[in-house]
């Protein structure tokens, strides 16, 4: 980082800089002896990254110049140096673009506390955008096995592939995912969260999901399902917007029904998967399922449709099923049905209790295709093309 010091006073550079000094900070320093008008050539020639400016009346063609200088330069934090101030004159220099007013006589706390601030700035400012994506399970059908999907491959991303998972079960009634990975209840749940969404941060996040590894936790629907009536639409984008800042992966369980809730949740969804099975109930609701989504408006390369339980000598076929539905199998589960009663009974991942069966294969396999296409960046149905 580097900062520049613009002051009528030499007192003012020479003391900054003491203080950086004895405070170990040897950042690239600029002192320039002069006013506002010497701030248009510092932020051109020097480009720094702080500029502290002393100043105490400002008039209106020295604060359109400063305000000319913060537009041009936008990352350019800009701190005024001067004595105590009215409320008015305050808001007039922040309207011009000063971040931060620091009170003369300067001490050397609040001059590095200043510095420390807006170091984080920068550095959380120059950090690469966290590329998470949402992934939605959502069963064509009640008992298609989609909450089984969901935390079955949300704990092998995080397992297997190292990668950050929160998992959201939005069954609100009648949620019952942590089950399937963990074998103790959630404390907290999706509508403590709701209760104080404004003070909604990742690390309250955090606190409010059942850890099932470090890198992977479920927000639990509610314990009683009256209280899923204090989920409002209004509290979907703010978890989502901090739930997508801190995971790489925000994996999905959502209900059967579509309401405002889910399908506002829906919408925030990189990709549906609306799970079936080898029946005609399940099939005909798939369609029902798919009219819905074109409904909506999602482009076909949104859904990815899997079937679960999947057996090769079922009277159904898979040719059957694509050719009713008029769209592309994405995944088949092998039916596993030892395997999978013993993970759901006993609350362990089915990669966890039998790495090498059939069904666990299946998962692995998904688990490293979803993880691979974010990890390269693009978007991930060009990993999925099959």
């Amino acid at each position: 980082m580097k900062i520049a010091v613009v002051a009528q006073d030499s007192q003012y550079p020479n003391n900054i800089q003491r203080f950086l000094t004895e405070a170990d900070k040897p950042y690239p320093f600029i002192a320039m002896i002069g006013g506002v008008h010497q701030v248009v050539a510092v932020a051109e020639q020097e480009q720094p990254d702080l500029l502290m400016l002393e100043g105490q009346h400002f008039n209106p063609m020295e604060l359109q110049i400063l305000h000319g200088v913060t537009s041009r330069f936008p990352d350019l934090g800009v701190v005024m140096l001067c004595p105590a101030q009215s409320p008015e004159r305050l808001i007039e220099v922040m309207r011009a673009g000063v971040r931060e007013v620091l009170q003369t006589p300067l001490t050397r706390n609040v001059v590095i506390e200043a510095v420390e601030r807006f170091q984080q700035r920068i550095t959380l400012a120059r950090m690469p955008v966290n590329q998470c994506k949402v992934l939605a399970f959502i069963p064509c059908k009640g008992g298609s096995g989609a909450t089984f999907l969901a935390t079955n491959i949300a704990y092998a991303l995080a397992a297997l592939e190292n990668k950050r998972v929160a998992l959201f079960d939005f069954n609100l009634q009648f949620g019952d995912a942590s089950l399937f990975v963990h074998d103790s209840p959630p404390t907290t749940s999706i509508a403590d969260v709701a209760r104080q969404i404004q003070r909604l941060d990742g690390s309250f996040l955090a606190s409010s999901m059942l850890q099932v590894l470090p890198n992977f936790g479920v927000l639990a629907a509610p314990e009683e399902p009256e209280k899923a009536a204090e989920i409002k639409p209004e509290h979907i984008n703010p978890l989502f917007e901090v739930a997508t800042r801190h995971y790489d992966f925000v994996v999905l369980d959502v209900g059967r029904g579509l309401d405002a809730i889910s399908i506002q949740a829906l919408d925030r969804a990189d990709l549906v998967f609306p799970v079936m099975q080898q029946t005609l109930p399940s099939i005909r609701d798939a369609k029902r399922m798919s009219n819905a989504f074109s409904a909506l408006n999602y482009p076909d390369d949104k859904l990815r449709f899997v079937v679960n339980r999947y057996k090769k000598n079922a009277d159904i076929t898979l040719a059957d099923m694509e050719n009713t539905l008029n769209l592309k199998i994405f995944k088949v589960i092998p039916n596993d049905h030892t395997v999978v009663t013993a993970s759901v009974n006993q609350g362990i991942p089915a990669i966890k209790l039998d790495r090498r069966s059939p069904v666990a294969k299946s998962l692995q396999e998904i688990a490293h295709e979803l993880s691979r296409g974010a990890g390269q960046g693009g978007m991930l149905r060009k990993f999925f093309t099959f």
